[in-house]
């Protein structure tokens, strides 16, 4: 409850900080959303306060999203619906170069924190050091604001990607804005660290056509990106999914995470108009070990995805803005309407199989998924996303008790985000 004492707190706060308000405007490009886009049009634009002399500054910005999920018969529940993200976000800059960001995540559970790190400009300002938890700067996907995904859910790689996680951060660019970079070291477990092994990440992203604004490929960008590390820990009940989401490839009792793990990824991203296309491809190595022995197990896929405006507008890694907003309160307007392709295969190694480590009768050679979307983008605050997405095995595999070669499944997402 916001009490009168609280809200005093926070303005005496603001004042100690030479900080008065000045409305609505467009802040300058915090270090996701130099990963993002070198052009800019990942600024954050959320409410600020910003100190009369323009060196301090804080930012205001929210995004939650509601889904619900209608699958197959085999799987328990068959309908869902859940809170996917209650995430207020706050972000500051003071004395020019010293910044700040918080993502509080609420659940129906618990509140964990998603980013919170500490930074300050370095390099004349093309670069940002951090410390904290932050994304690792690995996978389109991931480094992208989840704001303005063509799904309900990232594709199938994303399960091998890293996320956030505590460490130490570099992300930047370079003075041309041809390329961009990002380094960190990190815990490697997404959260606490159980020894004192850590991972190394390192991601490049190139512009090659950045400088030349009547080219058709001006927005083309493609990337490396690679980590290193090793764990000793359980999985904690890990399982492979399928791109809705489902558990597919369980592991069994015993199955550990034993030595090193490795991952090499590629992307590529393109947008021009209404247009617009991204792909990565990713593989990864991890030493497991269970009852039946120990091998480097490996991961492999790809994902290729393509989206339309239907309505005609820009599409870019900002998402779309329509040109006739919807207005919920008098119904006026159309929004914008996206219609997303996605397809991806990712392999599993066959030692899951072969040494036990995976329970029996759940083991598939390759899932492959074939994903359509439609979108409607109400106005700059409000998406409800539609998806159908179905999935494939090579193998026959028991799934929510029922031994199936492939499945379906309905995805929505309600979200408002400012």
């Amino acid at each position: 409850m916001l009490t009168p004492a609280f809200l005093f707190t926070i303005a005496g706060l603001f004042s100690l900080a030479g900080l008065a308000p000045t409305g609505l405007a467009a802040v300058q490009t915090f270090p996701e959303t130099v990963l993002e886009d070198v052009n800019g049009d990942g600024a954050w634009a959320g409410p600020r306060i910003v100190s009369a002399d323009g060196r301090n500054e804080l930012v205001f910005e929210g995004l939650f999203q509601a889904t619900g999920a209608w699958v197959e018969s085999g799987r328990d529940p068959r309908m869902d619906f859940g809170l996917k993200r209650m995430r207020p976000e706050f972000a500051g800059r003071f004395v020019d170069t010293l910044r700040f960001r918080l993502e509080p995540n609420f659940s129906e559970h618990e509140v964990e924190l998603e980013e919170a790190w500490i930074g300050v400009d370095v390099l004349g300002g093309d670069a940002v050091a951090m410390a904290g938890r932050m994304k690792v700067p690995f996978g389109l996907e991931e480094v992208r604001s989840r704001r303005h995904i063509n799904f309900p859910r990232f594709s199938i790689l994303n399960q091998f990607s890293p996320a956030e996680d505590h460490g130490l951060f570099l992300v930047g660019r370079s003075p041309s804005r041809l390329w961009e970079y990002g380094a960190s070291l990190t815990n490697g477990t997404g959260g606490e660290d159980t020894s004192s092994s850590k991972d190394l990440a390192a991601r490049v992203m190139a512009h090659p056509f950045a400088k030349r604004p009547a080219s058709i490929w001006r927005n083309l960008q493609f990337g490396v990106a690679a980590t290193f590390g090793t764990q000793f820990d359980a999985p904690g009940g890990f399982a492979v999914e399928n791109a809705a989401g489902q558990e597919v490839i369980e592991m069994a009792a015993g199955t550990r995470l034993a030595g090193e793990r490795q991952r090499l990824g590629f992307e590529v991203a393109w947008f021009r108009g209404p247009w617009f296309l991204q792909a990565e491809h990713l593989n990864m190595e991890q030493d497991m070990s269970g009852a039946g022995g120990s091998d480097a197990v490996r991961f492999e896929g790809t994902y290729l995805e393509l989206a339309h405006v239907l309505t005609g507008e820009r599409k870019t890694f900002a998402g779309v803005v329509p040109d006739l907003p919807f207005d919920p309160s008098s119904g006026a307007g159309r929004g914008a309407w996206v219609l997303a392709a996605r397809y991806s295969d990712l392999h599993s190694d066959s030692s899951l199989e072969t040494l036990g480590l995976a329970q029996g009768g759940t083991y598939t050679d390759n899932i492959r998924s074939a994903s359509l979307a439609l979108n409607w983008v109400m106005n700059r605050h409000m998406i409800l996303r539609h998806a159908y997405v179905h999935s494939f095995y090579t193998d026959d595999v028991s799934a929510g008790g029922r031994v199936q070669d492939d499945e379906g499944a309905l995805l929505l997402e309600l979200q408002l985000h400012f």
